[in-house]
């Protein structure tokens, strides 16, 4: 279920959209200014850096509050999901993933025999 109705108290409906949150500070990073924000949004825990949360905000709103909190963390990235829209980063970028080079590819493989 990506979107829930409630009503605003005026009669109208607003769509809360489900979104998924992933940030990295860094080991060095501070991220308490990071989790106050998190935790007034009422972000459920999803693993280390990830949370997820239902707001009746846009994508836009919530990058433009992340990279507002962000602004001035060197190696900070945050990557914000949604059913919708996909995923892209808001801050930061892409960086080798811990995983490469784990695969053993057909190029590599010598046979010994």
């Amino acid at each position: 279920m990506a979107a829930r109705e409630t009503t605003n108290g005026n009669g109208k409906s607003d769509a809360k959209i489900r979104y998924w949150l992933s940030v990295d500070l860094g080991l060095m990073g501070n991220y308490s200014r990071v989790y106050e924000w998190l935790d007034s949004l009422g972000a459920e825990e999803c693993g280390p850096g990830l949370a997820t949360i239902t707001s009746t905000k846009t994508r836009d709103q919530l990058s433009a509050e992340i990279r507002r909190i962000l602004k001035g963390a060197p190696r900070a990235r945050a990557y914000i999901i949604s059913m919708k829209q996909g995923g892209r980063f808001v801050v930061g970028g892409r960086k080798a993933a811990a995983w490469e080079g784990f695969a053993e590819s057909a190029v590599n493989a010598v046979d010994e025999s």
